[in-house]
């Protein structure tokens, strides 16, 4: 047995049809079931039932599972390719979403730059969620994300760095709350201008809007932070947002929420599971992490 026919396995289960597979792979039919042959004689049981009758296929149980155990095996190697290829080069691939890249990430920089690693850096912008996506398939080093709460899965290494409330921004002129202060359920009929869905704050707001047993109500739409705290301080409406977002300079009103276990901007270093680590990579990973 080996990885190829573990490969055309998997495209045969896919396509059920033994002549495109071999098309597929640009080999001859007889080649593909042999490979099959093969790996029914290790594992000793029918993987795929040919119908002789009506020239058909069909995957059994146990080709069903063999199947599901083949993707992760090819997907951990081609990772395990990446991984070992990515020890040759001195570039790290940091994701940083708009926020955590405006507001966040620059105080690193002239550390970064002292140790001269800031030289090796690229950074790739990006909503979490898609950035998350590119690092689980190996286009990224790392990546500073944002969650609505704590990171957590089994293929991934994740370092907390931070967690506080979202908070609501409004313009100055505007009378909200009392003394800074303010339930979600009081701020029925107020308009909202918010992110989209490539930020945390969508789900954030989904989720306070579901502990309040309320539907807020959103006037426009927008992933430009800029965009949304220009239209907030013109009094278009109100926005969900992290202070982190906030400056002085933006003259906003910040309205502070008081509902119990109220959802939290959490952000992470976030990195693959078992993934190994160049000198450069480390000392972005100390500085992303005693910096605090």
């Amino acid at each position: 047995m080996n990885t190829r026919d573990f490969e055309y396995f998997v495209q045969l289960v896919k396509l059920k049809n033994f002549s495109a597979v071999a098309k597929f792979f640009h080999v001859s039919q007889p080649t593909v079931s042999l490979s099959l042959k093969r790996l029914e004689e290790e594992y000793g049981v029918e993987l795929i039932h040919r119908d002789r009758s009506h020239n058909t296929l069909s995957v059994t149980k146990a080709g069903a599972q063999l199947a599901t155990h083949a993707l992760s095996i090819l997907s951990e190697l081609t990772q395990t390719q990446k991984d070992l290829e990515a020890l040759q080069e001195t570039t790290v691939r940091l994701g940083l979403p708009p926020i955590i890249g405006n507001y966040y990430f620059p105080q690193f920089i002239p550390t970064l730059v002292q140790t001269g690693t800031m030289d090796h850096l690229r950074t790739v912008e990006g909503g979490s969620g898609n950035l998350l996506k590119r690092l689980r398939e190996g286009e990224l080093d790392m990546a500073l994300l944002g969650s609505v709460g704590p990171l957590a899965a089994k293929d991934l290494q994740v370092e907390q760095l931070f967690a506080r409330p979202f908070t609501i921004i409004a313009a100055p002129q505007r009378h909200i709350g009392r003394d800074g202060r303010t339930t979600f359920a009081n701020l029925v009929g107020e308009p909202f201008v918010a992110l989209g869905e490539q930020y945390v704050h969508a789900q954030a707001f989904r989720v306070l809007n579901h502990s309040a047993g309320v539907r807020q109500r959103i006037v426009f739409r927008s992933d430009d932070v800029n965009l949304i705290k220009n239209m907030v301080r013109q009094d278009v409406g109100i926005a969900l947002l992290t202070d982190l977002a906030i400056t002085p300079e933006d003259n906003l009103q910040l309205i502070h929420l008081t509902d119990v276990d109220q959802p939290l901007f959490t952000v992470s270093l976030v990195r693959r599971q078992n993934q190994l680590t160049t000198p450069v990579q480390r000392q972005v990973i100390s500085t992303l992490i005693q910096q605090q």
